[in-house]
């Protein structure tokens, strides 16, 4: 008997504990307007004000998820940041209804300061915000399935910001359904975050950036999607800024008819695009100004002023089409996008080891391969290198002429080797050759937009050469020309 009534003391223990540490809430608009907000069935707040039933949730309740189930006006801002404020460990499950910021300048619709692992998602907000969102100091912040249609006359008017300003930030997560429109200054803004990870959003016709990173690194961003941003002005759809990096790595830019596209400024340094998508710019298409190790690795960029720039930047490289290139192989001439047009006879070095690349056996037939070999000074490890068609070429082995580089079987994937096959102009047999600064060559196909690569970055005699995505900091996707 008196083990079975511990068992059940214990159970009535943990049981309180769980509603402790993981209380549910709701909040509701009744027939007359006032709202009520309970926490695990009991009353804590019936009034008028849809931020004060939230928010007596919110206070009357540890960890947990506060559902509102209707629609809001913020009402009057009283002089005061007026704002949702959740708390720690707090989710705010909006199920798709509207925050209405309709109460003057001071309207916060959800604001956090130095309180950490908070949630909020499922709102569409409208109206004139002071800041649609704005967390100080938190972290492992969670922002998912956000619209807000902004009025774009508030005296800031940002739409999400997140900064360290009271405190650390860390861990921000940006993910789901992100569209903001409308914002007065930036549509979405960090300041000061280690950690971070922002999937695909859409930014449109806000005053100042897209999407602004200041200070920020260590993070992941998905596809910046940007129309009408800050069109006739200096920013950009997307921005680094404020010494923003390093390990910043992004899928891809697209804008149009906005101020500029891509910016860099102020000594921020370790981004990288995989590609973009440009045109339509008042300003720069892209603009590297103080930058480092910052790189652009595919796209296009059109009907800028200028289409791209780099000024006082160091170690970067914007390699897209429709960009002035930077630097020129030997005995090459002009192109665009850091493309260089090549013609004559070279050998080809990888700059990981310094090494030639070589047909296997000296070949002449179908499906020879291309390794990289020490150098021996002979017509196996000399190339004629031709232009075909404005940026793209051939690329033939002085000892086989008929033959040239071909990517096996037409195929678009990594790892897919590159041989040698009798030419016939196919795009599986084409090639440019992007800068990588300093007198260095990437080689990427036409058909698969991949970069030649020495396979596993071996240094040894008999590496084949393959087909990889290009990667900014991979030697063994570099190549030096060397006339012969």
């Amino acid at each position: 008997m008196t083990r079975h009534l511990l068992r059940l003391f214990c159970l009535f223990c943990s049981c309180l504990f769980s509603w402790q540490v993981s209380a549910d809430a709701e909040v509701t608009r009744n027939a007359d307007n006032s709202w009520l907000a309970r926490v695990d069935g009991a009353t804590v707040y019936q009034g008028s004000r849809y931020f004060d039933a939230i928010n007596a949730a919110a206070n009357n309740m540890g960890a947990g998820t506060i559902n509102i189930r209707n629609s809001g006006d913020s009402g009057p801002d009283g002089g005061n940041v007026y704002a949702i404020r959740p708390q720690a460990n707090q989710t705010l499950d909006f199920h798709g209804h509207q925050i209405n910021a309709n109460g003057g300048d001071l309207i916060v619709p959800v604001y956090c300061d130095r309180r950490n692992n908070i949630t909020v998602r499922n709102v569409h907000v409208i109206g004139n915000p002071r800041y649609g969102f704005w967390f100080r100091g938190c972290s492992g912040a969670t922002f998912e399935n956000i619209t807000m249609n902004l009025s774009n006359n508030s005296p800031v008017g940002l739409g999400i910001r997140v900064d360290a300003s009271t405190g650390p930030a860390s861990n921000l997560t940006i993910t789901g359904n992100i569209n903001i429109t409308g914002s007065a200054g930036h549509a979405i803004e960090t300041y000061g975050i280690d950690g971070f990870s922002i999937g695909d959003v859409t930014v449109t016709h806000s005053g100042g950036c897209g999407l602004l990173l200041n200070d920020s690194r260590n993070g992941t961003v998905g596809h910046v999607y940007g129309h009408h941003n800050n069109l006739g002005g200096g920013y950009a759809t997307f921005r680094v800024a404020n010494n923003n990096g390093p390990n910043v790595s992004v899928a891809s830019v697209y804008s149009r008819d906005s101020g500029r596209g891509f910016f860099s400024v102020s000594g921020s340094h370790g981004t990288t695009i995989q590609s973009v998508d440009i045109a339509n710019t008042t300003s720069h298409g892209i603009f590297l100004e103080d930058a480092d190790n910052t790189h652009v690795l595919a796209g296009s960029v059109a009907n800028g002023s200028p289409n791209c720039q780099l000024v006082r930047t160091n170690n970067s490289s914007i390699s897209v089409s429709g960009c002035s290139q930077v630097g020129t192989p030997p005995g090459g001439g002009g192109g665009g996008g850091n493309n260089g047009t090549v013609n004559g006879t070279y050998r080809i070095v990888p700059v990981h080891s310094g090494k030639t690349l070589d047909v296997d056996y000296c070949g002449t037939t179908n499906g020879t391969n291309v390794q990289q070999w020490s150098w021996l000074a002979n017509d196996c490890q000399r190339w004629q290198i031709t232009p075909v068609n404005g940026e793209w070429h051939r690329i033939s082995p002085v000892n086989a002429p008929h033959l040239s580089l071909d990517v096996d079987s037409f195929s678009l994937d990594d790892g897919a080797n590159i041989m040698l096959w009798d030419y016939w102009g196919g795009p599986n047999q084409l090639f440019r050759f992007q800068s990588a600064g300093s007198g260095r060559w990437r080689i990427i196909n036409q058909n698969s937009e991949l970069c030649a690569d020495v396979s596993a970055r071996s240094t040894g005699d008999g590496a084949s050469l393959i087909q990889w995505t290009c990667s900014a900091g991979s030697e063994n996707q570099m190549f030096e020309l060397i006339s012969q």
